[in-house]
């Protein structure tokens, strides 16, 4: 397979599938066990939930970071050096807004899953679309088609379903106030996402390097700014804000001391979120939008499915159970996916007007990832951040 020239490693082509829906699972369904685990704290030996959502945005960053290493080692490997990181060597310190707006979002979608289903938290971050378009034609000026703006509406229907399918299967776990906490704090974490795609464009439309070092930079910066400013923050703010909004995170280390699986499933998520970001730009070499469209929805029947197998195979404690209310949601996700399919073209309305294929086609290619620093465009990286970090 050659892309703009360029041969595709055989490794990328074998591995990028699978790679990206085995990782791009774990990341949801790891993060959403963790919480859903008890451990001793600071306080005694009473177990409690750790509902640790800000910490868990540490973890995720560093994840992200390893992404550095990894280059690094590509580079070591290839022994080479590309004094294009020399000219731009502002995206160093630039990095470190796009890597706000993650943390805040990341954040956000955190404390959501801390009170909502993992399958209904995945699905409502399609929402993403909806905010992706309106600020692309208000601050980018882009211009998009009747199709797209019938997808974003067929993807609000789709949503609503979701989320009235998350209200009304109320397991006992959580009371509808914090579930429905929960599904603003991801939607409003999809406004903060979509804006970070604007800032990406606006400080980065001249910078070409790899997306990899992009991704590895936020995760620095992320970690440095999530431990030294808003771990302290949420850790002296009232208890009674709740779960979420006050964050111990001293009890959170002794519940890793005293917790091995603490401690086992967060390395897991550590590297399920490196894995991502690695078979994700896999993916986004090889495949056009629409490939990419077909694998995120894919990923999320996964997340579901693996989600009901754990909590009847393995433990009810954990995952999600199926009830008279999980048809809705699954005419949720069937409307939704038909509402990505058509926003992304890869079904046609008649009557509709459609770019051509030829444009469609330039605006879908990209280089190997690891071809060399200037091989992503900013295309590219609009996509990658269109997938997010985890």
């Amino acid at each position: 397979m050659k892309i703009k020239g360029h041969e595709v490693p055989a490794f990328q082509k074998i591995t990028a599938v699978p790679g990206m829906l085995i990782f791009g699972t774990c990341t949801v369904v790891i993060a959403k066990v963790l919480f859903q685990t008890e451990g001793r704290g600071r306080y005694g030996t009473k177990k409690h939930l750790y509902t640790k959502p800000w910490l868990q945005t540490v973890a995720m960053f560093i994840g992200m970071l390893g992404c550095l290493l990894v280059l690094e080692a590509y580079r070591l490997i290839k022994r080479k050096h590309n004094d294009a990181l020399v000219s731009h060597s502002k995206i160093y310190y630039i990095s470190i807004v796009p890597s706000m707006f993650d943390l805040i979002a990341t954040s956000l979608m955190n404390i959501g899953l801390l009170w909502i289903p993992a399958s209904i938290w995945q699905m409502l971050r399609g929402s993403m679309v909806v905010f992706s378009a309106i600020f692309s034609v208000v601050f980018l000026k882009r211009k998009l088609y009747g199709f797209h703006w019938v997808g974003v509406c067929v993807v609000v229907c789709a949503l609503v379903l979701v989320g009235v399918a998350c209200i009304k299967s109320d397991t006992g776990s959580f009371d509808v106030t914090h579930e429905l906490i929960g599904i603003f704090l991801v939607v409003g974490a999809q406004v903060i996402q979509a804006s970070q795609i604007i800032v990406e464009d606006h400080l980065l439309h001249n910078v070409k390097v790899n997306p990899l070092l992009i991704v590895g930079l936020e995760g620095l910066w992320g970690t440095i700014v999530t431990i030294g400013v808003f771990l302290p923050i949420v850790g002296n703010t009232p208890k009674s804000w709740g779960e979420g909004f006050h964050e111990d995170t001293i009890d959170s280390l002794y519940m890793m001391k005293y917790s091995g699986q603490i401690v086992g499933l967060t390395i897991a998520y550590i590297f399920a979120i490196l894995g991502y970001n690695m078979f994700g730009m896999f993916v986004t070499n090889i495949f056009t939008a629409v490939h990419r469209t077909i694998l995120e929805a894919v990923r999320t029947f996964c997340i579901w499915v693996v989600d009901i197998i754990i909590y009847y195979g393995i433990s009810r404690s954990f995952g999600e159970d199926w009830n008279k209310w999980s048809f809705l949601e699954l005419g949720g996700f069937v409307v939704l996916m038909c509402g990505m399919f058509i926003y992304n073209g890869i079904w046609k309305i008649p009557g509709f007007t459609y770019p051509s294929a030829n444009k469609t086609e330039d605006n879908d290619e990209t280089k190997p990832m690891l071809e060399d620093d200037e091989s992503s465009s900013e295309s590219d990286l609009e996509k990658h951040l269109n997938s997010s970090s985890d």
